[in-house]
């Protein structure tokens, strides 16, 4: 199916193109002298091209950031830089941290009654 629409585009397009000799060189000469300008449009507009490039880098980190977000959040871990510092629930040993778990995480909540030797 991709074929024949590609077929019939190129069809098309080969049959706006001028048959007669002086539009086609009207036209080739236009096509070389847009390719032209196109190339060169930073060296004649140096300003432009910066403030572009500005915004393009800008562009590049925050589509990093949110393709970085989106694999973290269908990974299921959250990245070091978007999620905020774990927090101690219990109140109890306040240190930091020691990979996600706090000192105080690492305490069992109840222990049972000790057992009694030989019994």
């Amino acid at each position: 199916m991709f074929l024949l629409r590609l077929a019939f585009w190129l069809a098309v397009l080969v049959f706006l193109l001028p048959s007669d000799a002086q539009q086609q060189a009207r036209l080739y000469a236009t096509a070389t002298t847009t390719i032209e300008r196109v190339t060169t449009f930073c060296d004649r507009n140096a300003k432009t091209c910066a403030v572009g490039a500005e915004v393009w880098a800008n562009f590049v980190r925050k589509a990093e950031f949110a393709l970085r977000l989106v694999g973290d959040l269908l990974g299921g871990r959250p990245s070091p830089e978007a999620a905020p510092p774990p927090q101690d629930k219990r109140g109890a040993g306040k240190s930091e941290p020691r990979g996600t778990l706090f000192p105080s995480d690492l305490q069992p909540l109840w222990r049972g009654p000790a057992r009694r030797a030989g019994g």
